[in-house]
C-alpha cells in the first residue's frame, strides 16, 4: 500500500479520491494528472483511469489507481 505521508490522512480507507489526493498517493504533480486527462496525452501514453463526477469535479477510483502502479511496475532487475 502506498503511504499518503500526511500524518491523520488515511487515503487507503477511501473509494475515491480527489486530483489532489490521487497525487499525493500517486507522488506525481497535480499537474501531471491534469495534463493526463487530455485527449492528447492519453493518446500518446496510458494514464490512470479518472471519473468526471460533475461538471468541474474529477475524482480517482483507489482501486484504479492501484491497478494502474501494478500495471507500470518495472520487471527489469
Amino acid at each position: 500500500m502506498l503511504d499518503a505521508g500526511a500524518p491523520g490522512l488515511d487515503l487507503s480507507r477511501r473509494f475515491a479520491l480527489s486530483e489532489a489526493e490521487a497525487a499525493q498517493y500517486l507522488g506525481m504533480s497535480r499537474a501531471w494528472l491534469k495534463k493526463a486527462r487530455t485527449a492528447r496525452f492519453r493518446a500518446a501514453i496510458d494514464a490512470p483511469p479518472f471519473v468526471q463526477a460533475g461538471a468541474r469535479r474529477v475524482v480517482y477510483r483507489r482501486r484504479d489507481l492501484e491497478d494502474w502502479v501494478q500495471a507500470h511496475v518495472s520487471k527489469q532487475c
